[in-house]
């Protein structure tokens, strides 16, 4: 379970870094940062609490994006072999198609992560490259006998 949560790990922090360095070059590129701010915005008025500002909120989001993102993406398993690499990019197109389209649906965002077709598929992209590198972590890490 441990090495299944790092090879999530290893997909979240893959994905976060694309996803920041995109955010900064790129006028298109999907704003997942957003989306995180207002969820964890939309969570702490629900509980009744303020929500943090600023970068106290970038940061609580991105903690929360990359804690859910690691779940998501240990589903990859600890095993290696070609299933951990196959799983791990099924895993990151499926994520990645709910991150295009499921935002506006929930109220999240219009267009953080669809605004344009480039922008949807940097989206489903960035949430494959995730899916891709912890489908590796597990390839390198883990036992092909299940040991």
């Amino acid at each position: 379970m441990i090495r299944a949560l790092f090879n999530g790990f290893i997909g979240a922090m893959a994905l976060t870094t694309v996803h920041q360095a995109l955010r900064r070059s790129l006028p298109d590129a999907p704003q997942l940062d957003r989306v995180g701010m207002r969820g964890v915005e939309r969570f702490y008025s629900r509980i009744g609490a303020h929500p943090p500002s600023g970068d106290r909120l970038f940061l609580v989001a991105l903690i929360a994006d990359l804690l859910a993102n690691s779940i998501l993406f240990s589903q990859v398993g600890s095993r290696g072999g070609f299933m951990s690499i196959g799983k791990g990019v099924s895993l990151g197109l499926s994520a990645g198609v709910g991150a295009a389209t499921l935002p506006a649906v929930l109220g999240l965002s219009k267009g953080a992560t669809k605004r344009t077709r480039r922008t949807a598929a940097l989206t489903v992209g960035m949430f494959m490259l995730g899916g891709l590198a912890a489908g590796l972590a597990a390839q390198c890490g883990g036992s092909r006998s299940g040991r």
